[in-house]
């Protein structure tokens, strides 16, 4: 399988799971974690987010390369729920209440705001999506930081398959894992949201 170098940690990671709708969850399930070290790394793609950096994490030992069974069940099934909810503006009711208060914070606009898709999310299709996958960049207790492929079907803007960072925090132990990042990867031309809502990244 294609291995990737994660931005700034210089190590190699797999993508490993598929976004899957079952019986209306939608979770982030594996389907495959081999290790094929002779596969080659891609090249860096950039920069971690800010706040992201692992040498600012106290306890995080930058040698251990945290794999998909490291990401609880739960920081998954919200961040697969998010993207469709969010991402896609499928149900921004719903994002509104997958989001957390830093997230909330950097839009700095009240729920009814928020409805109207003009959030600091960018927007991607997500309707017909051909597929997603990830690789985990960052495990810490409470912290989680995925990169997030996404394949979308047919579309007229010409969309390929694009990485999406997305951060999830667990405040309170058994609380619930919101996110508090979103943002490509690389820049992209993504069109703008259905209704003309924003797709601030």
């Amino acid at each position: 399988m294609e291995r990737l170098r994660t931005p700034g940690f210089g190590r190699a990671l797999l993508w490993g799971s598929a976004l899957v709708l079952i019986a209306g969850v939608v979770a982030f399930i594996t389907v495959s974690l081999g290790n094929n070290d002779s596969s080659p790394p891609a090249a860096d793609r950039g920069t971690v987010p800010s706040g992201y950096a692992s040498e600012d994490l106290p306890g995080v030992d930058t040698q251990t390369t945290p794999t998909e069974s490291d990401v609880p069940k739960a920081a998954r099934e919200a961040a697969g729920a998010f993207v469709l909810a969010a991402v896609g503006r499928e149900d921004l009711a719903k994002g509104w209440t997958l989001a957390d208060k830093d997230l909330r914070a950097s839009c700095a606009c009240t729920r009814e705001e928020w409805l109207t898709g003009n959030i600091p999310v960018q927007y991607f299709p997500t309707k017909g999506l051909k597929g997603a996958a990830f690789s985990v960049d960052e495990v810490t207790p409470g912290h989680v930081v995925l990169q997030v492929l996404l394949t979308p079907g047919k579309n007229k803007e010409g969309l390929g398959a694009t990485e999406f960072y997305i951060g999830l925090r667990q405040r309170q132990k058994n609380g619930p894992w919101l996110v508090d990042y979103w943002a490509p990867v690389n820049v992209v031309a993504v069109p703008a949201a259905p209704g003309g809502g924003g797709a601030d990244g």
